[in-house]
């Protein structure tokens, strides 16, 4: 699994979905997780579902995939190893028959939309929420709440060609709230969420009542909980806010999402094109 609560929730769903459609064990593989300081295992924060948990000493994780390799190489292939060929949809992952490694991303919805209806329940967030919090979505739920995400930290890292995910700009984020306003009735609040809040406190002011959610460090699923049930939602081109649209259960729910996934060229992504959200 790859570190990060948005991109750890996408590979829980295709491996639910295809264990489900197998009716075989699903197995998360963390073994890679604690090789980057900083990260760690966020799932656990939720529901799920049945699963177990794969955490290996990193040789013994290495010679594990080498002997794997190794024998499939000889024609026994007591496992598939399922690679992610690019960041879009990849129909054949989903017709697998037998255990499988898989490997990649896989952020399109397309692969657990069978799925759907279990997946919010398994994607509960079980920890109890704090004062704070509670109180911040008790006025989310009884106002007109618009949420705005703004992604920076390790988009930030890299630069020039290694610029693979680019941040969005405050062009984007003003004709998203021009929408979202053009859409609500009156009584409206702005409730902002980011991993650089300094820079969103002095780049994001609209005039608005505004909150600055900036109280959950080491808690992104307290930040998730609340972004999904605000009416409206300004995403940022990141997976973790797309899952808080996502779970969003208003049918009548207004997210908005940058139509520039990456800033690679040729680099695609299906989340703004999911068609329950508006793409600028």
């Amino acid at each position: 699994m790859d570190a990060g609560l948005g991109n750890e929730m996408f590979q829980y769903a295709i491996g639910r979905a295809l264990s489900i459609r197998l009716e075989r064990p699903l197995v998360l593989d963390i073994s890679l997780l604690f090789q980057s300081p900083g990260w760690g295992f966020d799932l656990p924060c939720m529901r799920l579902g049945k699963q177990r948990v794969r955490d290996l000493p990193y040789p013994l994780w290495l010679a594990r995939m080498k002997a794997l390799r190794g024998l499939a190489s000889c024609g026994v292939e007591l496992m598939r190893f399922v690679d992610e060929p690019d960041l879009r949809f990849w129909r054949e992952a989903t017709q697998t028959r037998q255990p499988c490694v898989l490997r990649g991303f896989w952020q399109s919805e397309r692969y657990f939309e069978s799925i759907s209806a279990q997946l919010r329940d398994e994607f509960t967030i079980v920890r109890e929420q704090d004062p704070r919090s509670a109180a911040c979505l008790a006025r989310i739920r009884r106002s007109n709440s618009i949420g705005l995400h703004v992604r920076r930290g390790d988009y930030l890292v890299a630069r020039g060609e290694e610029d693979f995910h680019g941040t969005c700009s405050g062009e984007y984020y003003d004709a998203a709230l021009k929408l979202v306003l053009s859409r609500l009735a009156s009584d409206t609040e702005l409730y902002v969420f980011s991993d650089d809040m300094a820079w969103a406190r002095e780049n994001i002011r609209y005039d608005l009542p505004t909150e600055y959610v900036d109280w959950n460090a080491g808690r992104d699923y307290e930040d998730l909980r609340l972004m999904s049930e605000c009416r409206a939602l300004i995403m940022a081109n990141s997976t973790f806010s797309w899952w808080a649209g996502w779970l969003n259960p208003r049918p009548e729910k207004l997210v908005v999402a940058p139509r520039q996934w990456y800033r690679a060229p040729g680099a695609e992504s299906d989340l703004p094109k999911s068609p329950w959200l508006i793409a600028l």
